[in-house]
């Protein structure tokens, strides 16, 4: 059955005490954060990796986290999350305690269960503004981009939809996304200098991407355990 982010910190935090003397100088199990433009092939970049490096992947976990201890539900967290923009009157009507999420309070909960989890490592934290909760060599930050027209093709390949639809949904997806980020956090998804690698699908194919951002990993956590 799927955990949830708590009883999955939980789980890792006991084993990590247990044998945290044990496991002292070997490498630590990586901690990745995926950002990436719709259409470029994150998704099954990410699910690659997963495999491959046995992560656990934290997406719409993290809201259902975020939702469960302001006791909202995960429409109205959703609701911040997507589309970032003043949606109160919206909230008012899905929740009886009149409870409001604010930008800041949700930042601090996002900090808080995205911080936990990267504590414990062996994870892959997919977009969420995550590259800007964690600093620099606390995980791998990684952008996945590709051309809009080759974003577009997969797209259409993937849902069968005519061009027309995919480039509006692509160009929504990305809108959304840089909305979130602004709003939250005041940062451009194009700020590249908040990434440690940036991959691009088009060039190197979703495989080839992979292989690129595990080789990164593994060489980030070899960096990581020579200076613990």
């Amino acid at each position: 059955m799927p955990r949830t982010v708590e009883a999955l910190v939980e789980q890792q935090a006991r084993q990590w005490q247990l044998t945290r003397t044990e496991r002292k100088g070997e490498p630590r199990r990586p901690v990745l954060t995926v950002s990436h433009l719709h259409g470029s092939g994150g998704d099954e970049l990410v699910a690659r990796l997963a495999k491959e490096l046995k992560l656990d992947v934290f997406d719409r976990e993290i809201l259902q986290q975020i939702a469960e201890t302001m006791h909202l539900s995960e429409r109205v967290v959703s609701a911040l999350d997507d589309r970032a923009k003043a949606v109160l009157a919206e909230w008012l009507d899905g929740f009886a305690s009149q409870h409001y999420l604010s930008s800041a309070e949700y930042r601090y909960q996002l900090a808080r269960v995205v911080g936990a989890v990267a504590q414990h490592g062996g994870a892959i934290i997919l977009g969420r503004g995550a590259h800007l909760v964690l600093r620099a060599g606390e995980a791998l930050r990684v952008l996945v981009v590709a051309p809009l027209d080759a974003r577009i093709a997969r797209v259409m390949e993937r849902e069968g939809i005519a061009e027309r639809d995919a480039r509006r949904q692509v160009l929504s997806v990305d809108a959304e996304r840089r909305a979130f980020l602004m709003k939250h956090f005041h940062a451009d998804l194009d700020a590249v200098g908040a990434f440690d690698l940036v991959v691009n699908t088009s060039v190197l194919g979703v495989a080839g991407a992979a292989a690129a951002v595990r080789a990164a990993a593994q060489g980030f956590e070899g960096v990581r355990a020579a200076h613990d």
